[in-house]
């Protein structure tokens, strides 16, 4: 679904696109999942508590060993995928493709050791793939909500912008204002011009300080605002 929306072209409702869609698709996910993990823990102490003969081991052992290879090595795929195109509900899916392929490893192990008659092995095992979902998601939850609250993830991008326009462009920056936007991020940059400085030089210096950050930054959209000196 994040995915789709981002193909959208912007709208008269939505001025700046559907770029957050992608990362609020990925919250959704990411809260199911505790939710999911969570409901694992729970049923885990329960069998601790009361337990409960293993039914079919045989057929158990065999479908987790053929699930964790499928899902380790679709992982793989959209990991790449994601990477190339940064994209954060993609991440997750990888990353809880990587969950599923290593709990079912996880629960393999743990099956195999109930089968030989080590108590509780079954419950251990659930717990410790709850631990690992918790520790995947609480990832992504924390990755979706700052791109959502406009968190910048890389404070040193702001100095690394200013020291390229300074140096390239003989012109002080007073402020720079980053905003996540999906996958890209847009940018309000505050320069100084000497205020004798023509018209036509003023906004031949903002058109390519602007360019310059599309091109080297890849800024969605961004603002170049002049103070005069």
């Amino acid at each position: 679904f994040g995915i789709r929306m981002l193909q959208k072209p912007k709208s008269r409702l939505f001025h700046f696109g559907y770029a957050k869609i992608e990362s609020l698709a990925a919250f959704i996910a990411a809260v199911v999942i505790l939710i999911l993990a969570s409901f694992i823990t729970y049923n885990a102490y329960q069998r601790i508590l009361n337990p409960v003969p293993l039914q079919n081991v045989e057929i158990v052992m065999l479908a987790l060993a053929a699930a964790g290879g499928v899902s380790l090595h679709r992982a793989f795929k959209v990991r790449r995928v994601a990477k190339k195109y940064n994209l954060v509900s993609l991440n997750l899916d990888a990353k809880n493709s990587i969950k599923d392929g290593t709990a079912s490893f996880v629960g393999l192990g743990s099956i195999i050791a109930a089968y030989f008659g080590i108590p509780y092995m079954d419950s251990v095992g659930s717990i410790l793939i709850a631990v690992y979902i918790f520790f995947m998601s609480a990832t992504a939850f924390k990755e979706s909500t700052l791109v959502l609250i406009d968190g910048v993830k890389n404070p040193e991008l702001q100095q690394e912008i200013a020291n390229h326009i300074e140096k390239k462009f003989n012109v002080r920056v007073e402020k720079i204002l980053l905003r996540p936007v999906g996958r890209d991020f847009s940018a309000q940059v505050h320069v100084e011009l000497d205020r004798n400085m023509t018209l036509d030089k003023a906004h031949e210096t903002l058109t390519r300080i602007r360019n310059s950050l599309i091109e080297d930054f890849k800024a969605e959209d961004p603002v170049v605002i002049p103070k005069p000196v």
